[in-house]
């Protein structure tokens, strides 16, 4: 008798933790939205697909070309004192141990390609050395958050919590693959002259960047 009662109260007790229901912060307002800036983009139906395409022309794109320094500035203000240089050409929020993140524009010819994998890669010749400067995301799988932590106008802050903020990145990644990427040529690229602008995240150990682009043209330097 007493085994049929105490597995009835692990029951009960499951179901009341299973039954709980997750309820809004009281700061925020009937509609959703908080009182003050946290919720910018929040909303009762967030669809972070939707928003990144809503944004994506007249925003984003938009902000990263106005701020993205040629990338032979940057390695060489990098290679001096990448904290000088990330204050002055590149953007990270408030937490000081999170790595910087430069938009940047690169003109070259791609010298290397690799579509075998699903994050599928372009190396860049800058100089005409022969050999790759920097590596380029081609898709269709593109990973991490450079693209979310690139954008200065967008925090945590302005999200509900963190499973819609980190929604959002997935997002922006799916766009740039879907509509940056995939259009490429991928088995006619080696040889082709390309101008990108896009997005790394600096990474002390790495010699070469990895640049999530927001646009890729091919043809001849401009």
């Amino acid at each position: 008798m007493r085994r049929f009662l105490y597995a009835a109260l692990l029951v009960a007790a499951g179901a009341a933790v299973f039954g709980c229901k997750l309820v809004k912060n009281d700061a925020q307002t009937a509609n959703g939205s908080s009182s003050g800036s946290g919720s910018t983009y929040a909303s009762a139906g967030f669809d972070p697909n939707a928003m990144v395409a809503s944004m994506w022309s007249t925003k984003i794109l938009p902000d990263v070309e106005k701020r993205a320094t040629d990338y032979p500035t940057l390695r060489d203000a990098i290679k001096a004192d990448p904290d000088a240089a990330g204050k002055k050409y590149g953007y990270r929020g408030k937490d000081d141990g999170a790595p910087w993140n430069f938009p940047t524009r690169v003109q070259g010819t791609i010298v290397d390609v690799d579509t075998q994998s699903s994050q599928g890669t372009v190396g860049i010749d800058i100089d005409g050395s022969g050999k790759a400067a920097v590596i380029v995301d081609i898709g269709p799988t593109v990973l991490g958050t450079t693209l979310r932590d690139t954008l200065d106008f967008i925090s945590f802050t302005n999200f509900r919590n963190q499973i819609e903020y980190a929604q959002f990145g997935t997002a922006l990644n799916s766009y740039a693959a879907t509509h940056v990427m995939k259009p490429l040529p991928r088995d006619a690229l080696k040889g082709k002259q390309v101008t990108v602008t896009g997005a790394f995240s600096y990474d002390s150990s790495s010699e070469q960047p990895e640049i999530v682009p927001l646009s890729v043209k091919l043809g001849d330097k401009s």
